[in-house]
């Protein structure tokens, strides 16, 4: 069994999307913090992406690993905060071999 808690170093805050009611009755989705947690961050790839009206869009991609039992119930909604940076949530992959951490993959998108 690996163990990954001398790697657990950012302190990232994790977010979800709560459904509330507006004044005209409509559902809003709105973010909601669920908690802090530690977690190991890894950047995989980037790329520059031409966007409309000649502008840029630099795409980032990072891989979070957290404990398991940091980020039960994790959805594709979710998104986090590390140095008031924003990483959505693209996909997520579970440690079946130890059960032990959470793989999750974010993009970060500058424009």
């Amino acid at each position: 069994m690996i163990n990954i808690t001398k790697k657990l170093r950012h302190l990232v805050e994790v977010y979800g999307m709560s459904t509330t009611t507006n004044s005209l009755g409509e559902n809003d989705s709105t973010p909601q913090l669920l908690k802090k947690a530690y977690c190991e961050i890894i950047p995989l790839n980037s790329s520059v992406k031409d966007g409309k009206a000649n502008t840029e869009n630099n795409q980032h991609q990072f891989k979070f690993t957290f404990r398991i039992k940091s980020i039960q119930g994790i959805k594709k909604d979710w998104f986090f905060l590390f140095e008031d940076l924003k990483y959505q949530v693209i996909y997520f992959n579970r440690d079946f071999k130890d059960n032990q951490f959470m793989e999750v993959f974010c993009i970060r998108t500058e424009e």
